[in-house]
């Protein structure tokens, strides 16, 4: 009997993609109910505190490298060989790397604490009850401990079984708000509840690490080390991942920082509302298209560039369709979804929400290239462009923000991804693994563009006619009538092409499975 997965590669797919996104639809339904208990308990400030002390530590985990991802690249081979030794060995280098990385931060977050206070403008806006230092101790404590458990469950991911950590994240899910909304509740101390929800996130990830042991019990008794040569081959790689390791923890943690520092905590606090739905948007779009990325680095090494380039176009269509479909929607219904959740004053003004929705779009847009530059290694072709992404970023955003105030944030993001990862991703993937020209990419992604652009006008237009006021049954029905009148155009347009047939016939399999097993 096979150690590792041997079902095929669409059936893999389908089934993480289908897991996650129901796991994610759970945890998007907790997410909202426990911030709305936490507001009505404390206030937008803890919210602020909150995010910028995940900014922080996200930029302190830049000292994984990235060794991850050049470890999980080569794990795709020797699985597909049933090479239980290799695979052994590679997970033996890896538990290593991690407790020593662990260390690493733990010293780097010591280090760093004396000096949190700085980055807050205004000292008065911390609330009495809340000790920075402590609350960044048990944050800093929770970083740590996914260097010491979760890190087994990359081989999940290499194996196409994502499902099984979708589920594993579930359960996390659960324990970390079950255990904050009862201490919250019964203490309303912001502290507390912080310290309740990772201890309870931490015994889940125990106890799942404990079964992943168990599901790959022949890979966890190989003993030996991984050989000289390959140790170094991952230290070559992970030197040119660092680059995109620093590119992406700096666009995804200066947001947060740039706004306590030059506007305010209050601001920080708001914006994590928008950030949260961004935030499980994006992952629900993650877990249905990048779940892909396994499935693509098996297919690469079983099939040829024609094939290749098909599944790439087929992949990409896709990611552009969820891309316009999601944008759209959530351009129709942010603004109104935080009025009737939270309430006017939770509410960003003027062009924050449409520059958002372009930053969203320029995200999910990308987001099956990563998918193809991952499972091809071609992140070594592209060492330095995400040190100069994040240069760009942050000093674009900063002068920005003291131009234009809070959307300046944003469009500091806009504009760094615009001028490098935005064209350099899809040329890199067309140059040096689909071997042909990238128009083909440009003619498809400016129309997949032009018809967000044209949707979004049309939302734009409707509610500046009638000026609804916002209802939870105003926003069900906008946004359910905007997903019907975004695809139906989209249909209407490409169904002619080989790519919406494909799309459509995985639709079509993807029903009749759920009605053979409802």
């Amino acid at each position: 009997m096979s150690v590792f997965n041997r079902a095929s590669r669409t059936k893999n797919a389908v089934k993480t993609s289908v897991a996650g996104v129901a796991v994610n639809l759970a945890k998007i339904l907790l997410g909202f109910g426990y911030r709305s208990l936490f507001l009505m308990v404390l206030s937008e400030t803890y919210l602020g505190i909150n995010g910028l002390f995940t900014s922080i530590l996200q930029v302190l985990s830049l000292a994984e490298l990235g060794i991850s991802t050049a470890i999980v690249y080569r794990f795709y081979d020797p699985i597909n060989r049933e090479d239980v030794e290799a695979v052994g060995r590679l997970m033996n280098f890896f538990r290593r790397v991690y407790l020593t990385i662990a260390a690493v931060i733990l010293a780097a977050g010591l280090a760093v604490m004396p000096f949190i206070h700085l980055l807050i403008r205004n000292a008065s806006e911390v609330p009495p009850d809340v000790n920075l230092y402590v609350v960044y101790l048990l944050f800093l404590a929770n970083t740590l401990s996914s260097y010491l458990f979760t890190y087994k469950l990359s081989l999940l991911t290499a194996d196409q079984r994502n499902y099984w950590f979708s589920l594993a994240d579930l359960a996390a899910t659960l324990a970390r708000y079950g255990g904050q909304i009862a201490v919250l509740l019964s203490t309303r101390s912001f502290t507390w509840t912080l310290a309740s929800g990772i201890l309870a996130a931490l015994a889940v990830n125990y106890a799942f690490s404990r079964w992943v042991t168990a599901q790959y019990r022949e890979v966890f008794r190989v003993r030996e080390m991984l050989p000289k040569r390959e140790r170094s081959a991952i230290y070559r790689d992970t030197r040119a991942i660092l680059y995109h390791k620093v590119g992406t923890t700096v666009l995804l943690s200066t947001d947060n920082a740039v706004l306590t520092r030059m506007v305010s905590l209050a601001a920080t606090g708001i914006y994590s509302n928008y950030s949260m739905i961004l935030l499980y948007t994006q992952t629900l779009i993650g877990q249905l298209l990048g779940n892909f990325t396994p499935s693509v680095g098996n297919a690469r090494r079983n099939m040829d560039d024609e094939a290749y380039a098909a599944l790439f176009r087929k992949i990409t269509f896709i990611g552009l369709w969820v891309a316009c479909v999601v944008t759209v929607c959530c351009y129709a219904a942010l603004d109104d979804l935080i009025a009737v959740w939270l309430g006017p004053k939770f509410l960003f003004r003027g062009l924050t929400t449409p520059v958002l929705c372009v930053q969203l779009y320029l995200s999910v847009s990308r987001s099956t290239n990563g998918a193809f530059i991952n499972a091809d290694g071609l992140f070594v072709r592209d060492r330095i462009r995400p040190l100069i992404e994040a240069a760009l970023n942050l000093g674009i955003s900063i002068l920005l923000t003291k131009l234009l105030g809070i959307v300046g944030v944003f469009l500091g993001t806009i504009l760094s991804t615009g001028l490098t990862v935005f064209w350099r991703e899809p040329l890199i993937i067309y140059k040096y693994s689909l071997h042909r020209p990238v128009r083909e990419y440009w003619g498809r992604y400016a129309a997949f563009t032009a018809l967000t652009l044209l949707g979004a006008l049309a939302v734009w237009g409707v509610k500046r006619l009638l000026a609804p006021s916002p209802s939870w049954l105003l926003l069900f029905g906008e946004t359910a009538l905007t997903f019907l009148l975004v695809n139906g155009l989209l249909v209407l347009v490409f169904r002619r092409t080989p790519e919406f047939r494909y799309l459509r016939a995985l639709v079509r399999r993807g029903l009749a499975k759920l009605k053979k097993n409802p």
